[in-house]
C-alpha cells in the first residue's frame, strides 16, 4: 500500500513539475560609474554588464578603477566587477557578429562559386560556338579549295580554248586567203573567157560574112 501511494505521489510531483513555468535570473547588471573612486561621490552614468571601457588607472586601496567610455566619458567603476575578458553576453554577440560574418563570407563564396559557374558555362558556350565556327571556317576552306581547284581546271579549259581559237583563226585567216585567191582565180577565168567569147564573136564576124558571101556566089 504504501508503495502505491508513493508510486501515486511521485506521478502527481512530476505532473505537477512539468506544468510549473520556468523562470530564470537575468545577468544584466548595471555597474555605477562614479565621479570619484568611492561611493561618496556622485553618479554619472549606470553602465550595463558588457559595456567596453578604456582603462585608464586603479587605485589598489580605494577598489576603485579610473576609466572611460566610448564616448569620452570618465569615471570610477568598482574594479572588482571589471574583467579582462568579454563577458558572456558579450561573447555572445561577438560570436554572433563572427557567425553573421561567417554567413556573409559563405554567401559571398556562394555568389562568387555561381559567378564561376557561370563563366564556366559561358566558356563551354563559347568552346562550343568556336568549335562550330571552327568547322564552318574549314567547311569554308575546303569549298574554297575546290573552288580553287575548279578555277584551276577552269583556267586549263580556257587555255586550251585558247590555243584552239588561235589554231581556228589560223585556220579561218588561211581560208580566207584562200578564198580570197580562188576569187581572183575565178575572175581571171573569167576575164579570160570573156576575152575569148570576145574573140571568138569578132571572128566569127569576120568569117560568117565571107562564108555567106561564098555560098552566095556558088549558088548563082
Amino acid at each position: 500500500m504504501k508503495k502505491l501511494f508513493l508510486a501515486f505521489t511521485l506521478i502527481l510531483t512530476a505532473a505537477s513539475a512539468s506544468a510549473v513555468e520556468k523562470r530564470y535570473v537575468t545577468d544584466t547588471l548595471w555597474l555605477q560609474l562614479r565621479s570619484g573612486p568611492s561611493q561618496e561621490f556622485r553618479i554619472l552614468k549606470a553602465l550595463p554588464s558588457g559595456e567596453h571601457l578604456i582603462y585608464l588607472e586603479e587605485d589598489a586601496e580605494t577598489g576603485y578603477t579610473k576609466v572611460q567610455t566610448d564616448k569620452g566619458l570618465e569615471g570610477y567603476v568598482l574594479t572588482r566587477f571589471l574583467e579582462t575578458e568579454p563577458v558572456a553576453k558579450e561573447k555572445l554577440i561577438l560570436a554572433n557578429r563572427d557567425l553573421d560574418k561567417m554567413k556573409a563570407e559563405l554567401d559571398a563564396a556562394r555568389t562568387q562559386r555561381d559567378q564561376f559557374q557561370a563563366e564556366v558555362e559561358r566558356l563551354k558556350s563559347e568552346r562550343s560556338g568556336l568549335g562550330r565556327e571552327n568547322t564552318d571556317l574549314e567547311k569554308e576552306l575546303d569549298r574554297v579549295k575546290n573552288i580553287s581547284a575548279n578555277a584551276l581546271t577552269l583556267d586549263e579549259k580556257v587555255k586550251l580554248m585558247s590555243q584552239r581559237n588561235q589554231e581556228l583563226e589560223i585556220q579561218v585567216e588561211a581560208l580566207t586567203t584562200e578564198n580570197t585567191q580562188l576569187s581572183d582565180n575565178r575572175q581571171q577565168t573569167y576575164i579570160l573567157y570573156g576575152g575569148a567569147l570576145v574573140f571568138a564573136g569578132i571572128l566569127a564576124g569576120l568569117i560568117l560574112p565571107n562564108l555567106r558571101s561564098r555560098r552566095s556566089s556558088g549558088w548563082s
